[in-house]
This record gives C-alpha cells, structure tokens and sequence, in this order.
C-alpha cells in the first residue's frame, strides 16, 4: 500500500526533507507519495527575494551566506546542480575604525587548527593582549567537550577563561553575534563552540564563506522545485494549513487548508518556523529538562525569537571593489556590494545596490528607519573614503522579528527531535536538534534527519534507502588529536 507524506512547509528544512524523501528506494518504488505544501506561491521560507518596483531589481529579503562547514547544504545544492549558483571566498577582510582593513585568511600550509595562527595575527585590530587571550581561549574549547558546556552562557565562559571587555568585543561578540544572532550574555556556549570549532578550527576550508550570486527566491524557488517535480514530488503552493489532527480510525493525519481543500496522510513532516509549529504542539516544545542554569537564564521561556535587519541602499556610486566586508566597532556588521548577478536586471539608473546586515537588537532598533540609514551611510563613506561621500538614491529596510531563534541554554537542552510521540508526526526546521544553531546548515540537516524519521516509521532499514545524514568536513591528524 502506498503511503502518502506531507511536507508542511517550503522553507529549506521542508525542501531538505522532500529531497531526501525522494531519493529513497520506497519512492522510487512507488511505496511512497511526497506533498510539499506552502502558504506563500514560491518556495524558500525565509531564504526569500522581493522585487523593487522602481529598479526591477530582485533582492534578497536579507543576505544569506553559508561557510565551508555546511556539508549538508553544500551537497544538497551540489546534487541539484545549484552550488554553481554561489561564488565561495576563501578569505574575509575586517574594518575597523580606527585601524582600517585587515585580511582574515587560513595558512594553506600549516595544518588545521594551526592554520589560523596567522589569521589571527593578521587582523590589526586587535592587540597582543587581545591575541594571547584568544589563542588561549580557543585552546581550552578544543580540549572542552560541548557536552561539559550544556547550561552555560557564553559570557559566563568567557568571563572564566581570561576574555576581557575589550577581547569580547573586538572578536567574541563579532563572530557569535554574526552566527547566533544575539549577545555572548544570553547565547549558551555550547553553541559558541560549534561555531568555533566547527566553523573555523576543526577543517581546511571550514571558514570558506559561500555568497548566493543568483537571488534566493530563484535559487530555492522554481530552480530547486524543477528537479523534484521530476522525480515525483508534488507541490501545493498557496495553500495554508489551517487544521491539523490525527484520525485514529483511519490512522491518518487530515488537513485542512485555506482554499477549502483538505489531505489526508499516513505522515507528515512539519517544516514550519519553530514559533508557527509550537502554536500547532506546544506540549513538543516544552519538555521540562533538569539542567541546572544560570540565573541570567529564563528557564521558563527558553524559545524566543532574536531579530535580523537587512538595510537595503541605492547609492549614487559604487562604495569598494570589496565584495563584503565585517565591519567591528560599528552599528553595522556586515556590508554587501550588489552580490546578485545583476547583468540581465535593469540598468543602474536608480543607484548602486548595496546591502548592510544586523543581527539581534542593537543600538538603533528603535531608532526611526531614516536616522538608521543615515548612521549606516555615514559608518560607510567613513570606511571608504576614496568613493567620496555617497548620495541615498532610495533605501529600504527589512527587520525579520523572528529571523532565527536565541540559542540560550535553557533552549539548547529544549529542542526537540524530528520523530515525535506523536503517530506519524515528524519536525523539521533550524531549531530542531540539529547540534547546529539557526542556520540554513541546521535547517538542511533537519530535513534529512525528518525523512530518517519517517523511513524508521514505515519499519524500513534506513541503511536501504540511501539516506545519508552528513558528518561535516573531515578533521586532519592533528585536528583529530588536540580537538576532543
């Protein structure tokens, strides 16, 4: 008997998912049917694209980027024929105010973690004091296993282990900020070590950044669903969920969706943002675990939503020839000069495209949008002052209020598993417990660990069925030794 699954959800977690669903035996057998169903007419979730009506530019929401450690995501778009679709970059430049641009890039000789001694030294912001510190630092969190940080803040550890207020600044805050989405005060260190490890000591290429030059609504849109559609998969856009419960009769779970049609499926993968599918079951996303947390920790909230702000200029001129940039000791984090492939877009009558990312709160959440702009323009021509003072042709700034989830301790030991206690009933979505904080990585993985889960549930041999669920970048000889 055919079993039938649907995906809630077109984001990359929901994308992962039916991908890996449909490269497995039962599909190809016909043993399995795959929906995917959304709420929005393309696909992507929040790696999404807008249109500007005036240049007829598309523009991402806000600017994604994906580093060298993300085998899942890598491969994913590797297997569809889009990894071409992202240009990678092996070294990153810094700025700083008062000490200007400085080059972040791993030895190609020395081997990992080694290899990022000389990075370290090569950004002029920091001082001796501060690069002791770190090396230290990230001495004792290869040899610390992420099991030993479970309920401790960031902050709390950086604090112990000899990281002054300059030091966090200048390099902690800047990184965790970047890739957790809040302060070192509220994000748990477990999560910072993934970071840390994983993203820049642990592999060769590791720290590698991967930058979309195609928009994402075209990436995780009709590119990604093509290939699918191929294979079998079905696709039932603009169609929001409304109900969802659990026929015990007919041992199926039924739908209903907004265009007054219903389905009906022996299983479902719920791929929706964690705060949409905690409306749904909130009693999966609060279990109660005995952890003992700080008590800067709100234990009794541990899910909360952290902000990201994509300011989006058209200037009257070309700021760099730097394709990005991450900015230290300023409002701005991150600084992108037109990433999109623009050549079959309209001219560049309407200005210069360039894009500036915030994580978390800031300094001008709540400022008015054009004193926000006007800051991050003046930080700009401050930085690149050869361009001259630049003109705001337009602007438009797009703040995401749940752009990812605030990994906190309290958080990283709530996070549920894709197979729940529910029949049937699998999650997917960066928040699941991937091991990975919010990410489009996180959100790949949760995907695949979603289609394990529902191959376990129809009592089939995953080692089958060809699921694989990546391991990361391999770890030289000397990684594998110092790094426990």
């Amino acid at each position: 008997m055919t079993k039938r699954v649907v995906v809630i959800g077109g984001g990359i977690a929901g994308l992962s998912a039916a991908e890996t669903l449909s490269r497995t035996r039962a599909f190809a057998r016909g043993e399995m049917q795959v929906e995917l169903l959304d709420s929005r007419h393309q696909t992507g979730g929040r790696a999404g694209s807008f249109v500007e009506p005036t240049t007829g530019q598309t523009v991402d929401y806000c600017q994604h980027v994906a580093m060298g450690c993300c085998t899942a995501l890598l491969d994913l778009l590797q297997r569809l024929g889009l990894l071409s679709h992202f240009q990678r970059y092996e070294e990153l430049t810094f700025y700083h105010p008062q000490h200007g641009f400085s080059r972040f890039r791993p030895s190609p000789w020395l081997p990992p973690p080694l290899h990022l001694a000389s990075s370290l030294s090569s950004l002029k912001h920091l001082t001796g004091q501060n690069r002791r510190q770190i090396r230290s630092a990230l001495w004792r969190l290869m040899r610390t296993r992420e099991s030993d940080l479970i309920g401790g803040t960031a902050l709390e550890w950086l604090q112990a282990n000899g990281q002054n207020q300059d030091t966090q600044q200048k390099f902690w805050e800047v990184i965790l900020v970047s890739a957790l989405g809040d302060i070192p005060k509220r994000v748990s260190m477990a999560a910072a070590r993934k970071v840390m490890i994983d993203g820049f000591a642990g592999a060769r290429h590791a720290s590698d950044v991967w930058v979309p030059k195609r928009p994402l609504s075209e990436i995780f849109g009709d590119s990604f669903r093509r290939p699918l559609s191929q294979r079998g998969v079905r696709f039932g856009l603009g169609k929001s969920v409304r109900g969802l419960h659990w026929d015990k009769t007919s041992g199926c779970w039924n739908m209903e969706c907004s265009s007054g049609g219903s389905r009906a499926a022996e299983h479902v993968v719920l791929a929706t943002p964690w705060h949409v599918s905690r409306r749904w079951f909130p009693e999966l996303w609060e279990q109660q675990v005995k952890v003992a947390f700080s008590e800067n920790d709100n234990s009794e909230t541990p899910f909360a939503s952290s902000p990201i702000t994509g300011i989006h200029l058209w200037l009257d001129r070309s700021l760099t020839a730097l394709p990005h940039v991450v900015m230290v000791g300023t409002l701005t984090q991150w600084f992108f000069q037109e990433p999109i492939d623009q050549a079959d877009q309209s001219s560049r009558d309407e200005g210069v495209y360039h894009q500036v990312v915030i994580s978390g709160r800031h300094a001008g959440s709540d400022w008015p949008k054009e004193k926000l702009v006007t800051e991050v323009v003046r930080e700009l021509a401050e930085a690149f002052p050869e361009a001259g003072t630049p003109r705001i042709r337009k602007f438009r700034v797009v703040t995401d209020p749940h752009a990812v989830f605030c990994v906190s301790p309290a958080t990283q030991v709530r996070r549920p598993e894709s197979k729940t206690s529910r029949p049937g009933l699998h999650l997917a979505g960066d928040a699941i417990a991937t091991g990975w904080p919010a990410t489009m990585e996180g959100a790949a993985i949760s995907g695949q660990m979603a289609a394990k889960s529902v191959i376990e549930s129809l009592g089939k041999p995953v080692e089958n069925e060809g699921i694989e669920v990546p391991v990361g970048l391999k770890r030289g000889w000397l990684a594998r030794r110092l790094i426990r």
